[in-house]
């Protein structure tokens, strides 16, 4: 048995931490001393290093408490500790957009720049540009996107219907951005084939169980056609567009 001390020091904590989590129902000691001290199993590191990992990942401790109680029974097929993970899932892919987002429009930036002036442009200019720009975004193709969201959701963009409209969507040149609650996507074109598949799918899109907010705002200039889509998750429908572009 190991004292709250002694426990505390093995995994980096104060005792006070080791309290704390006493409190919030997510540790127990295991009996008291003589002299009243709590009194912990050697196993209690695991469980205490279980919850300093799930921290570092952001889960909340009442998200913890449901991670825990899943490890302790062996019921990875708890619906809780699915719905937890899933959503944790979601809030780092939506972070993960708002950096890709950046990239991409600084990499198209960094190339205006460039391309407006070529002849005068600095050597180290020009270095710097092929580096930042040289490699594709890191990010999983359209249909690897699609394929989790039919396993996940209800998502309208996994129909039929929806794959044959994406059809025409592939390989076009897009900006991306995102104010406050919406996303932004300009898909530079003319082509009225692409307004029919992009006005259907925010059509798609408004019925989509897993973006629930109105119908996504679809305008033209003469930039392009011009898609702003609203809701917690409509970062997916960001970080599809950005995919198709590299199809």
């Amino acid at each position: 048995m190991l004292t709250i001390g002694q426990l505390a020091k093995q995994v980096g904590l104060r005792p006070s931490a080791l309290r704390y989590y006493e409190d919030e129902g997510l540790l127990t000691p295991n009996g008291r001393s003589e002299s009243g001290y709590r009194l912990y199993h050697p196993e209690a590191e695991q469980r205490l290093r279980l919850i300093q990992r799930a921290q570092r990942l952001g889960f909340a401790l009442t998200d913890i408490r449901t991670l825990l109680d899943a490890w302790e029974t062996g019921n990875l097929s708890n619906a809780d500790l699915v719905a937890t993970a899933e959503q944790r899932h979601l809030a780092l892919e939506r972070q993960l957009t708002e950096l890709l987002i950046l990239k991409h429009e600084l990499e198209l930036f960094l190339q205006d720049l460039y391309h407006r002036h070529d002849d005068g442009a600095a050597a180290d200019f020009a270095q710097m540009v092929q580096r930042v720009c040289a490699n594709p975004l890191t990010q999983p193709p359209a249909q690897t996107l699609l394929d989790w969201l039919a396993q996940t959701t209800a998502c309208g963009l996994t129909s039929d219907t929806a794959q044959a409209m994406l059809l025409q969507l592939r390989g076009q040149h897009v900006h991306v951005w995102q104010e406050e609650d919406a996303y932004h996507v300009l898909v530079v074109s003319e082509d009225t084939a692409v307004a029919n598949a992009l006005q259907q799918l925010a059509q798609l899109e408004a019925n989509c169980q897993i973006h629930q907010h109105p119908i996504p705002e679809l305008t033209y200039d003469d930039e392009g056609y011009h898609l702003v889509v609203r809701g917690d998750n409509a970062f997916i429908f960001a970080r599809l567009f950005m995919a198709l572009e590299q199809e």
